[in-house]
């Protein structure tokens, strides 16, 4: 997102989806989203699921 800048409300806007359930799945806070929501988000910026969970976020989830 950063290098495409988008920002989560457009993320949210273009993939049909809730900005509340962007914001949690992007925040870690749902930590078992379903594929389909997950596969909503990372469509719009274009990138390869290894792309998505190499952030560091996702780093030190069990």
């Amino acid at each position: 997102m950063q290098k495409q800048i988008i920002t989560v409300s457009e993320l949210a806007r273009r993939s049909g989806l809730t900005q509340s359930t962007v914001d949690s799945v992007l925040h870690t806070q749902n930590t078992n989203p379903h594929i389909y929501t997950f596969h909503k988000i990372i469509k719009i910026p274009n990138i390869s699921v290894l792309e998505f969970f190499n952030h560091p976020k996702f780093k030190d989830l069990e």
